[in-house]
């Protein structure tokens, strides 16, 4: 699994308890995409990334390589960040 997948998956999982409409990762829009961005954004603060510091430094590494993995993918697929901080 990618890790674009792996975010869109756990968007989706959110988005079916409150009846929005799913994310397919053959038919993003620039509004999903956005989504994405944003969430990744928040999951890279240091609180998010870290746990509050309950996960180990390999732990929040990992994580971070999520992220950006992510990230790099959305990039490829000709998306651009918006009002995102960390990238």
């Amino acid at each position: 699994m990618t890790a674009l997948q792996k975010q869109i998956d756990q968007m989706n999982f959110w988005a079916k308890m409150t009846d929005k409409p799913l994310m397919e990762i053959n038919s993003l829009s620039n509004e999903d995409a956005q989504e994405l961005y944003q969430r990744i954004d928040s999951g890279l603060s240091p609180e998010n990334l870290h746990c509050d510091g309950e996960i180990s430094r390999s732990a929040a590494q990992a994580k971070y390589r999520s992220y950006m993995s992510a990230v790099k993918q959305l990039n490829k697929l000709g998306f651009v960040a918006q009002d995102c901080y960390e990238f």
